[in-house]
């Protein structure tokens, strides 16, 4: 060999000798992963159900969907195949066939999973006696039916184009086991999937903790121990990530803590689609049943000033109930300028000329508690002088339920991005407190003044998209001119990791890390 080819060839043995001595030094030899998450504890687990802050990286890391999203991102353009291999639709378009993964394993031995796991997990979710929150997605599905063991069928009643990707792994795509539940787990606290880490222990507002699956389909996670720890102050979950305690959080999503968590070494991540902020405005309860109040209100948010107090590279204006991105959305619509002057005339009318006294709960979440502290100034500058209960996030999310406040501050983004979700949750009648169905209607819209309904139904089944943009259009116009809801801003997220802490792929959307097999800690 020439004496070229022999360093050419020593030289590539010293490379690769180099490379396999780095990666076994970069893998750290405990693969105890700790994320703090901002939330006191867990209202429910159970995905189906949940709507709650803090409880996606839980279920996330247990249960999966037959479709799903690239690691990372929210990106339905390039689903991925998970639990379901393939899936086609018929040339009417009315029934899809998804083929599931052959050999997939249930923890804690319940099983393989079968196409009778989707069809419980469906019919489940639209339960009319306990329907998900989330099933008007699925409202246009008439049956599901196991064909063999693999094979599932779902018919609907007119085409829905976008099936795989009403069933990705975000709440109602997430596949349950139907032994697990017939044989009494409870799914709020103890959940049994498919995915690559498995419960083991639920600390009530301490911690929850999954544990490596071994016989994951996708391969055995490198991280052996995934600790949820609930820290709902921001300061402490700050210092326990300087501390090396823990391994990554949510922050503020303000310039500030951004800025303070660079400047300690650590790895930043903003995330969208992210949550809109609004305050939606009770017109069941008074003093907000009255219009002249709820303008006044408005009319006293100077919503510029509070999007710039979390900084200018994380946070902007809304103007409408439909977030900015979102298909059908417009600014073609009442917006109510901050005027004090204006809204101090206002209250007058409405008979509180010596000013006005409200009550209401407020979760201590850093993403509730600070712009409500804001928003609770501007308010005494027009002679409003709101009285904040602070509670934990889990009794916040319970008391908004059981339509104790006047005025509910309430972050949100809703898939798909459109009007369907988030018009429906927010807007529709069905959807109010109280009513059998509730999810997140705080105002009372529909039931009080006027409804959206007949736009939002007729939008869900429109082919036509820009027929069905002219109906969203429409029930944002409607309702900003009902004032029911003050749009403040859409704050991104942000999240903090130390550089120990390898994910695997790039964080581009949600609210939490999302752990995968691919995670590990390095040294």
């Amino acid at each position: 060999m020439k004496r070229r080819n022999l360093l050419a060839a020593a030289a590539l043995t010293a490379v690769t000798l180099s490379a396999t001595t780095l990666f076994a030094q970069e893998i750290a030899d405990e693969q105890v992963l700790r994320i703090g998450v901002g939330v006191d504890d867990i209202r429910t687990i159970d995905p189906h159900f949940s709507v709650g802050t803090g409880e996606w990286p839980i279920f996330a890391s247990v249960y999966e969907a037959m479709v799903r999203f690239p690691r990372g991102s929210m990106d339905a353009a390039n689903l991925e195949p998970a639990l379901a291999t393939g899936w086609s639709r018929d040339e009417n378009g009315l029934v899809w066939t998804f083929t599931l993964r052959e050999g997939v394993q249930w923890h804690h031995g319940y099983g393989a999973l079968t196409a009778d796991d989707v069809v419980f997990t469906l019919d489940r979710v639209r339960d009319a006696e306990n329907p998900s929150p989330h099933a008007g997605l699925l409202s246009a599905v008439t049956g599901v039916e196991a064909v063999d063991d693999l094979t599932v069928q779902i018919t609907t009643d007119m085409p829905v184009p976008n099936m795989p990707a009403l069933l990705v792994n975000n709440n109602i795509g997430y596949i349950m086991s139907r032994a697990a539940l017939e044989d009494g787990v409870d799914p709020q606290t103890h959940p049994i999937g498919t995915g690559p880490f498995m419960y083991e222990e639920y600390r009530p507002r301490e911690s929850f903790e999954l544990v490596a699956n071994p016989d994951y389909w996708g391969g055995a996670p490198t991280i052996e121990n995934y600790i949820i720890q609930f820290m709902p102050d921001a300061a402490t979950r700050e210092l326990a990530l300087m501390a090396g305690e823990i391994h990554g959080i949510d922050i503020p999503a303000r310039q500030d803590a951004i800025d303070r968590m660079r400047g300690v070494g650590m790895e930043i991540d903003l995330t969208a689609p992210a949550n809109m902020f609004a305050l939606y405005l009770n017109m069941s309860l008074e003093p907000t049943n009255d219009a002249r109040v709820r303008e006044a209100l408005y009319a006293g948010i100077d919503r510029a000033a509070l999007a710039a107090y979390f900084g200018v590279d994380v946070a902007y204006v809304e103007n409408s109930a439909l977030p900015r991105g979102y298909v059908g959305q417009t600014d073609d619509v009442r917006i109510i300028a901050h005027d004090p002057e204006r809204a101090r005339e206002l209250l007058a009318e409405a008979g509180y000329a010596d000013g006005l006294n409200m009550s209401i709960a407020i979760s201590n979440s850093n993403i509730y508690l600070p712009p409500m502290q804001v928003i609770q100034e501007m308010w005494r500058g027009i002679g409003v002088n709101l009285e904040m209960n602070v509670v934990d996030h889990p009794t916040f999310h319970r008391i908004i339920r059981e339509n104790a406040n006047p005025v509910v501050i309430y972050g949100a983004f809703r898939y798909p991005l459109d009007g369907t979700v988030y018009l429906t949750q927010f807007y529709h009648s069905a959807s109010a407190i109280g009513q059998p169905g509730q999810v997140i209607n705080f105002s009372h819209f529909g039931h009080y003044g006027a409804s959206v309904d007949d736009l939002i139904e007729e939008a869900r089944f429109e082919m036509d998209q820009a027929r069905q943009i002219e109906l969203w259009e429409e029930a944002q116009r409607i309702i900003a001119d009902e004032v029911a809801v003050v749009p403040l801003y859409t704050r991104s997220y942000a999240l903090a990791r130390s550089a120990q802490l390898d994910i695997g792929f790039e964080t581009l959307s949600r609210s939490a890390y999302e752990i995968t097999e691919q995670a590990r800690l390095l040294r």
